[in-house]
């Protein structure tokens, strides 16, 4: 039987990330990732519980709002412009380790009866500062892995891409599986940077989440590293810097789907 997300899931995903244009480089990693059924984790039901130690973590203040409020809060505010607020929501993380912890980016799933109506992808940069993008149909209908939809690049993550052009979403919730492509398409309308989140779901139970935790007790530590060794390897390869812009006050922005032209 494969295993649903929102019962809960252990995410063996592979990270791809392929830029393109005046320097073209890719590279790929593996971690595993956890689908968390909110309901069930701030009730306490699940292996992996908020704020608690362990060689895995989660911490309230590293998510949504990040001043320790619950997770449920942050996400019905973020969907009620959609009309969403009372679909159910699994979060799709990497754990913080034991060391160390970050997340380049969580994906907080929302669906009712009739299956996936929006993602909301919070985005972390090295700087310690986050966006959400709200990925959702205008019309509400549900999300298929067919569907593009596109928002403004609002903020700074690499420093060798600009702060502008567009990011192309696309998902799948499964069940049995998660995956997760967002491209970024620059002023010129070409594809500069591809990248993808892609893995089975296994299920989430105390046993297995400790011998993942075992194997892998600073992924994020890891994932934080090669993203400093890949800057490095560009820098060297003489792509342009670009300096950090102050961000933005906006720091949500909505998609529409592809096609569409801006609001």
């Amino acid at each position: 039987m494969k295993v649903d997300l929102w019962s809960g899931a252990l995410i063996d995903t592979a990270i791809w990330h392929a830029r393109s244009g005046d320097i073209a480089r890719e590279f790929r990693y593996r971690a595993v990732h956890v689908a968390l059924p909110l309901a069930a984790l701030e009730a306490g039901k699940l292996p992996l519980r908020l704020d608690r130690p362990g060689l895995w973590r989660l911490r309230r203040s590293d998510y949504g709002w990040r001043d320790g409020r619950l997770p449920s809060n942050f996400i019905a505010d973020q969907l009620r412009s959609a009309g969403l607020e009372h679909c159910a929501i699994t979060l799709v993380t990497m754990p913080r380790g034991l060391l160390h912890g970050f997340n380049p980016v969580s994906f907080w799933l929302a669906r009712d009866d009739a299956g996936l109506r929006a993602v909301l992808a919070e985005v972390s940069n090295t700087f310690g500062e986050r966006h959400c993008y709200l990925c959702h149909h205008a019309d509400g209908r549900i999300i298929v892995p067919t569907d593009r939809m596109v928002a403004q690049k609002l903020f700074h993550v690499s420093p060798f891409l600009p702060r502008d052009g567009h990011y192309l979403f696309r998902f799948d919730a499964g069940p049995g599986r998660f995956g997760a492509w967002i491209d970024w398409i620059g002023e010129n309308g070409e594809t500069g940077l591809q990248t993808s989140m892609t893995g089975r779901a296994r299920a989430l139970t105390g046993p297995a989440l400790w011998r993942a935790a075992l194997r892998r007790p600073v992924q994020s530590l890891v994932a934080s590293g090669l993203i400093h060794w890949q800057a490095l390897k560009l820098a060297l390869r003489g792509a342009r810097y670009r300096s950090k812009p102050e961000q933005l006050d906006r720091t949500r922005s909505q998609t529409r789907d592809e096609g569409e032209r801006d609001a």
